[in-house]
C-alpha cells in the first residue's frame, strides 16, 4: 500500500487499506473501537454490506499483508456462522479464527479406520487444591491435605509486604483514621499523634476489597476498616505464614488481587460473567442485523435488476423508484421471472425499509460499591496479635 504519509492512527491506516480495495468508507465498512472500563482497548471493522463482506473474505490475506506495512497491524479472522459463506472480522486486538467449512458426511465415514490399540492408562493427574465450603473459617481448614493445601494457595496469592500486612494488621484493630484535615494516620492509642501514613499505600488494599474507608465519626474522623475479606486474609496470612514479597514503594502502590474464593473475587466474576452475557447477546444481534442487511440487499439487487433491465438503466448508482411494477408487456418482453415479478408487485404494495445496524455501545462494566466493614469482634482481634 502506497501513501504519502504513514498513518498516525490504527482507524486511518485500516480505512486505507479497505479503501484501496475499492470499498466505500461509511457505506461498505465503518472502523470504530471496543471499550473496556472506560478505555479503548482495540480497534475493529464493523462491515455494512454484501460487497464488503465478500470482499474481505476474499482479500484476508491481502489485507493482513497491506496493514503489516504499516505502524498498526489488522489480522482478518473468518467464521462459518452456519452458512457456507464466511463471515469476516477485522481487529487489531484479540486472536485470528480461520474457520474451514464443515466437512462432508462422506468424509466422516472415511475417516473412520479399524480400531487402534488403547494406549496404556495414564494415571490420573493429582486434584487441584479446591475451596471448602463457602463460610468455613480458616481456622479450620487444615482437617484435610485439599484444604491445607487451598490455604496456603490463598496466602501465596495475596502477594503482601510485611509493610502491607502491618497496614491490614493496623486496620484491623482500628489503628488507621483519616484525621479531619484527610491525613492518613496510623495512631495505635488515642492520645498519641501516631505517624503520617502515604495514601498510596493503602489504595491496593482497598482496590482489592481487603480494606473500605467508613462513614465519618462523631468527631469528623473515618477510619479504615477491615471487610470480610480482609479479616479473612490477615488470618489465613498468620496461620500459613507464607514468606512476604520483597517490594520498594513504587511496587507497594501496585494492584493486589482480591482475596481467592472471597467476596470480592466471587463478585467480580459474576460481574465479568454478566458483561460476557451482555457482549455475546450485543454480538448476536449485531449479526443478526447484519444477515438481515445482506438479505436486502440481495432482495433490493434482484429488483433493481429487473428496473434496470425494463428501463435500460446504465449507471449503477441509479436507484430503483419505489412502488414500480412492470407491466405484462415488459413482462414478457423481458422475460422478468415470476418470483421476481411477485416480490416487485408485494414490494409496491408495502416496502421494506433497509434495516439499520445497532450501534454498539462503549459504556464500562458497572462499577461495583465497596464491601461493608468486618463487624468489631475482640476475640478475633486476639488472633492478629504477634506471637
Amino acid at each position: 500500500m502506497t501513501a504519502a504519509t504513514a498513518p498516525r492512527t490504527p482507524t486511518v491506516a485500516i480505512a486505507r487499506v479497505l479503501r484501496s480495495l475499492g470499498l466505500t468508507q461509511g457505506g461498505d465498512f465503518r472502523v470504530t473501537g471496543d471499550y473496556r472500563n472506560g478505555e479503548r482497548t482495540g480497534t475493529y471493522v464493523l462491515v455494512l454490506s454484501g460487497k464488503a463482506r465478500d470482499l474481505i473474505a476474499a482479500q484476508a490475506d491481502e489485507i493482513e499483508r497491506l496493514s503489516a506495512e504499516t505502524p498498526f497491524p489488522f489480522h482478518v479472522s473468518l467464521r462459518y456462522l452456519g452458512g457456507p459463506r464466511p463471515v469476516p472480522s477485522v481487529a487489531n486486538y484479540g486472536s485470528r479464527v480461520r474457520d474451514t467449512p464443515e466437512a462432508a458426511p462422506e468424509a466422516e465415514v472415511e475417516a473412520a479406520p479399524a480400531v487402534a490399540a488403547q494406549p496404556a492408562a495414564e494415571p490420573a493427574p493429582e486434584a487441584e487444591p479446591t475451596p471448602p465450603p463457602a463460610g468455613t473459617p480458616a481456622g479450620q481448614r487444615f482437617q484435610t491435605a485439599r484444604e491445607r493445601a487451598w490455604t496456603n494457595q490463598q496466602a501465596r496469592a495475596l502477594n503482601w509486604s510485611t509493610r502491607q500486612a502491618d497496614l491490614v494488621t493496623a486496620a484491623a484493630a482500628g489503628h488507621l483514621v483519616y484525621d479531619t484535615d484527610g491525613t492518613l494516620v496510623h495512631r495505635p492509642a488515642p492520645a498519641r499523634n501516631g505517624r503520617t501514613v502515604r495514601e498510596g499505600r493503602i489504595n491496593p488494599l482497598l482496590n482489592a476489597g481487603l480494606l473500605v474507608v467508613t462513614g465519618p465519626e462523631a468527631d469528623g474522623r473515618r477510619r479504615v476498616r477491615t471487610t470480610n475479606d480482609g479479616r479473612e486474609a490477615l488470618l489465613i496470612w498468620r496461620l500459613c505464614r507464607p514468606t512476604p514479597a520483597e517490594k520498594d514503594q513504587a511496587q507497594e502502590r501496585e494492584p493486589l488481587r482480591p482475596l481467592l474464593g472471597g467476596q470480592e473475587s466471587t463478585r467480580r466474576s459474576r460481574a465479568f460473567a454478566e458483561d460476557m452475557r451482555r457482549r455475546e447477546a450485543e454480538r448476536t444481534a449485531l449479526y443478526a442485523a447484519f444477515d438481515e442487511l445482506h438479505a436486502w440487499e440481495a432482495r433490493e439487487d434482484r429488483l433493481r435488476g429487473a428496473w434496470a433491465a425494463v428501463n435500460r438503466i446504465l449507471n449503477p448508482s441509479s436507484k430503483r423508484p419505489t412502488g414500480w411494477v412492470p407491466t405484462d408487456d415488459e413482462i414478457a418482453e423481458h422475460r422478468i421471472a415470476p418470483d421476481i415479478v411477485a416480490e416487485l408487485r408485494a414490494d409496491a404494495g408495502h416496502p421494506i425499509p433497509k434495516p439499520d445496524i445497532p450501534a454498539t455501545t462503549t459504556a464500562p462494566p458497572q462499577a461495583l460499591p465497596p464491601l461493608p466493614a468486618a463487624p468489631l469482634d475482640v476475640e478475633q482481634l486476639d488472633l492478629f496479635a504477634s506471637s
